[in-house]
């Protein structure tokens, strides 16, 4: 009866020594990570570079192939596993994805290209400059006026 109100909600939560172990895979696997990133990044360029200077149509597959290795050792490594180990927490908004933001940005880069998304924007901003220019030159005389 002298258990404290956070202990019934935390009877599910991982002990001290848990969060030790969890903290300390975690760390190795960030590593490991890391260095399986460090490893790809020039792989990845190479295998690019000769994909594009093979002959034939088809270009990529050794690009692609490390890619998928790539993907397989992710899997394997399962970075944030531990996070399971606590309930999922509804979150207000889900954010967008690394390829999805990467998608935008293309799309808005060729659109900008393309004169396409911002012309009818200038125009109005023209406008308004215009606008802003006749008023000032006709309250000025006012103003002389005024004096």
């Amino acid at each position: 009866m002298n258990e404290a109100p956070d202990d019934k909600a935390s009877d599910n939560a991982p002990s001290k020594g848990d969060l030790v172990r969890d903290a300390l895979v975690f760390q190795f696997k960030l590593m490991i990570d890391g260095m399986r990133d460090f490893v790809l990044v020039p792989i990845s360029l190479g295998a690019a570079v000769l994909s594009l200077l093979k002959p034939g149509a088809k270009a990529g597959s050794e690009f692609y192939e490390v890619v998928a290795f790539g993907r397989t050792t992710e899997k394997k490594i399962n970075l944030f596993s531990v996070a399971d180990k606590i309930e999922a927490k509804p979150e207000a908004e889900e954010l967008p994805d690394l390829d999805s933001l990467v998608g935008e940005i293309e799309a808005f880069v060729k659109d900008e290209y393309k004169g396409d998304r911002f012309a009818a924007a200038r125009e109005r901003l023209s406008k308004l400059r215009e606008s802003a220019r006749e008023r000032a030159q006709s309250s000025q005389p006012a103003q002389d006026e005024a004096r």
